[in-house]
C-alpha cells in the first residue's frame, strides 16, 4: 500500500487475480485488507493543555510496562496460590515472589514520580480488573492493605482509584490504544 503524494488518495497493489462472488449478473471482486488506523493531529486550545497532554504521554509511556508486569505477576499468583493448600506455602511464596520483585524494580520504581504513580495505580486496575488495594489486600492482608493505603494517602494518592476508560481516563485510554499499535 502507498499513499499517492499528488493525490489523497490511497492506492493498493492487489494480486492480478481475485477470487469473486457472482450473484444475478453482477461479480463482486474479493479482497481481504489489513486493518489501518488513522491517528488524527492532536490540536490544543493552548500551550498549557499541550504540555499537559504531552507529560501525561511521557509519564503512560514510562508506567504502562509497570502495570502489564503487575498483571502478570498478579495471574500467576492467582494460580500458583490456587494450588496451595497451606496457609503457611502461601505466605511463604508471596513473600518470595514480593522479595523477587523489590530487587528487579524497586530503583527503578522509587523514581517514579508522584503523577507517575497515580497513572500505574490506575493502570494496574485497568488491567487486572481489580485496584491496587484489593490486590494487596487479597495477597497480604486486610492491615497490610490498610497501611499501604495510609502510605498511599500521605502522598496525596490512593490505592483504590479505578480507572474509567470512558470518563476521566479517555486520554490515557488513547495514549495506551497509540501505544499498542505502535504508533508512539
Amino acid at each position: 500500500m502507498c499513499l499517492n503524494p499528488d493525490s489523497s488518495l490511497i492506492h493498493i497493489n492487489l494480486p492480478t487475480k481475485l477470487p469473486v462472488i457472482i450473484e444475478n449478473g453482477d461479480t463482486t471482486a474479493i479482497a481481504y485488507l489489513d486493518e489501518i488506523t488513522i491517528v488524527d493531529d492532536r490540536i490544543f486550545k493552548n500551550y498549557d493543555d499541550a504540555m499537559r497532554y504531552y507529560t501525561l504521554k511521557r509519564d503512560v509511556k514510562i508506567v504502562y510496562p509497570f502495570a502489564i508486569m503487575a498483571e502478570a505477576t498478579f495471574e500467576q499468583c492467582e494460580e500458583a496460590i490456587k494450588n496451595m493448600t497451606s496457609e503457611a506455602d502461601k505466605k511463604k511464596y508471596i513473600k518470595t515472589v514480593e522479595k523477587q520483585l523489590m530487587k528487579q524494580y524497586s530503583d527503578e520504581m522509587k523514581g517514579l514520580t508522584i503523577n507517575q504513580g497515580r497513572i500505574l495505580i490506575k493502570l494496574i486496575d485497568r488491567q487486572t480488573g481489580e485496584t491496587s488495594y484489593q490486590m494487596v489486600k487479597e495477597l497480604r492482608g486486610s492491615f497490610s492493605a490498610f497501611m499501604w493505603q495510609t502510605v498511599a494517602c500521605l502522598f496525596g494518592n490512593s490505592l483504590k482509584n479505578t480507572y474509567d476508560a470512558d470518563g476521566q481516563d479517555r486520554q490515557i485510554e488513547s495514549i495506551i490504544h497509540l501505544i499498542e499499535i505502535g504508533a508512539i
